[in-house]
């Protein structure tokens, strides 16, 4: 059956993107957001494209442990522009089952041969044999780097979280990353309350849910569907996942006070903190890079929040006011993400967790001079791991004897803190993302 150029499109584009994104060393959202952008797509050609392009990329690692079982020669030899294409075609066999096996297995031919001529027979051949041998079953039990590669994650990692979690917890976490991501919302009480958000909702047909522990917090049956809505656009909502929310909670901000949001973009906590606010006082936003600032700036209008001043700063060096309240959501790895970036686990190294570390410690160090006497300082990542979060904590403390951990419980519910006081979520357990925040006190 001959594939239309109106099917065919739609992957071309998502080869493009990964293979654009992979070889630059670029975000994948990024490239995926800037090529789509220049595209005449409808809605639904949009969402297959960007599920062909996460899926693939979040799988490649198992993608390419199976593939490998069917190539007959060096798989290492292989064109990366080719695998790409491998990758796509066997994602499409084995996890979109909206797609017919003659589609995936046909458009991968047909752009085999726009890559090399040559190649079009050997694509036709792996995948239609991949397809005959699609299993859920792992042979290599004993081998931890194909135990990676079949998790889809990168060996080095696994390894490193073997040092301190089970087999079956490291198993639950990958199964957990490989899954497509809830997306997450949270209501903006400064236009809406909750009451008009349900009648809202139920009106327009979402079938929809709340956190057990914060209804402002809630997710959709049709994602895109509110991303596209007026009332998204006006402001009514934002994207943002319950794990942020206890982050901010564990700051406890209060009407009238002036906070320091020192690594402020994107902005979604900066923006939770106004709403509980309720736009008074004053929140101080800092960033270190002027295209996050100007989302910054953007999301903020789009939220009608107006008590926000923001500046570009480097913290790790910069002098400011000194304040009573600081948010340091620090940059970091983001293994507790990495459901929702299909890319991230590809792009992190061994070399940059350490990279991170060390940027830490001196934003810790240079922001905790800014803060009054009993003044706070809610350090926060988005990671899962101790290099980043307690090994970071305790060397400043071990360093700075006027300043003491306040336990996470009396702001925010006990499941989430750990035996040390410390707030932190663990995505398979938890059912939100992943991270980690202590509220540090100045005696």
């Amino acid at each position: 059956m001959p594939i239309s150029k109106k099917v065919l499109k739609t992957r071309r584009l998502a080869w493009e993107i990964i293979v654009r994104a992979m070889e630059r060393d670029r975000r994948l959202s990024d490239v995926t957001a800037e090529k789509l952008s220049q595209t005449n797509f409808s809605d639904r050609e949009k969402r297959f494209t960007i599920e062909l392009i996460q899926g693939t990329v979040r799988m490649k690692g198992r993608l390419d442990y199976e593939l490998k079982k069917v190539y007959n020669s060096d798989w290492e030899e292989l064109l990366f522009k080719v695998k790409v294409l491998l990758w796509m075609g066997a994602y499409q066999l084995k996890f979109m089952h909206s797609v017919p096996p003659y589609a995936a297995v046909s458009t991968s031919v047909t752009l085999a041969r726009r890559v090399h001529i040559n190649t079009a027979g050997l694509v036709n051949a792996i995948l239609r044999v991949y397809g005959n041998s699609i299993t859920d079953e792992f042979e290599d039990k004993d081998d931890i780097d194909k135990w990676s590669e079949w998790l889809s994650h990168p060996s080095w990692l696994v390894r490193k979280w073997l040092l301190f979690w089970s087999k079956p917890e490291i198993h639950s976490l990958c199964e957990w990353n490989n899954k497509k991501p809830t997306i997450w919302f949270r209501l903006n009480t400064l236009v809406m309350n909750a009451k008009d958000r349900d009648k809202w909702l139920k009106k327009n047909e979402f079938e929809f849910g709340t956190w057990e522990h914060d209804d402002r917090f809630f997710f959709v049956d049709k994602t895109s569907h509110l991303l596209n809505s007026e009332l998204f656009n006006e402001g009514n909502f934002s994207i943002q996942d319950p794990a942020g929310g206890l982050v901010v909670k564990l700051l406890d901000p209060q009407k009238d006070e002036t906070i320091v949001d020192a690594c402020a973009a994107p902005g979604g906590k900066s923006s939770f903190i106004a709403q509980i606010m309720e736009n008074s006082g004053k929140i101080l936003a800092f960033d270190s890079n002027m295209n996050r600032l100007r989302k910054f700036a953007k999301g903020m209008s789009r939220l009608k929040v107006d008590n926000v001043d923001a500046q570009m700063m480097d913290m790790t060096t910069a002098e400011i006011a000194k304040a009573d309240k600081v948010l340091l959501d620090v940059p970091c790895t983001g293994t507790g993400v990495m459901s929702k970036r299909a890319d991230l686990r590809w792009r992190r190294t061994i070399k940059s967790l350490y990279e991170m570390v060390q940027i830490q410690r001196d934003l810790l160090v240079n922001i905790s001079q800014y803060v009054n006497k009993g003044g706070v300082i809610v350090y926060s990542t988005c990671s899962l791991e101790h290099e980043e979060n307690w090994q970071v904590v305790n060397h400043f403390l071990q360093t700075n004897s006027d300043w003491q951990v306040e336990s996470a419980e009396k702001f925010v519910p006990k499941e989430f803190v750990d035996g040390q006081g410390a707030l932190y979520t663990f995505p398979p357990q938890n059912g939100i993302d992943g991270g980690f925040a202590v509220r540090l006190i100045r005696k």
